[in-house]
């Protein structure tokens, strides 16, 4: 079960992480468009980058760090924890969206498939919806992430209120 106080607090390390370098890649919210994909970001997945999550989670479930005992699970080795490659979406929703998706993002997703060590990662996005009302706007994105053999790890949508 995954506890979502983890999940937030390392997703705003992810994010403050982004704000603090520069940014060029923002996508200006006038020429938004449905149908659009945002550029995909790929990432290898390693049992130390498993490690140093756990690490500052201080959450020690052995099928994410005990080799030995996931070698007997139905895994077969360990996995990485949901909310590490989840806030790989939130790294693209914040590259391109900024502050606004700290402020008025929200996500529905549903895990598919388990993340081992040594799984190179892509995360995308298309813009699905471009809602304009009044003085604001809302962008729903469809959202996911795939192993190396193209097969969805997680999908789902993101939403950023402007």
């Amino acid at each position: 079960r995954f506890n979502i106080f983890y999940f937030q607090n390392f997703t705003l390390i992810f994010i403050l992480k982004l704000l603090r370098r520069k940014m060029t890649e923002r996508l200006d919210l006038t020429k938004i468009e449905v149908g659009q994909e945002l550029v995909p970001i790929r990432k290898l997945m390693t049992q130390e980058k498993i490690n140093a999550y756990i690490d500052a989670a201080e959450d020690y479930n052995p099928i994410h760090v005990d080799p030995e005992y996931a070698k007997d699970t139905v895994f077969k080795s360990t996995i990485a924890p949901g909310y590490q490659f989840i806030a790989y979406l939130s790294e693209v929703m914040a590259r391109d969206f900024d502050e606004k998706w700290i402020t008025g993002g929200g996500m529905e997703l549903r895990l598919i498939k388990p993340v081992f060590p040594k799984d190179t990662l892509t995360i995308g996005a298309k813009v699905v919806e471009k809602n304009e009302q009044d003085n604001s706007t809302s962008i729903k994105c469809d959202v996911w992430i795939k192993n190396q053999d193209d097969k969805d790890i997680v999908v789902g949508y993101t939403t950023v209120a402007y």
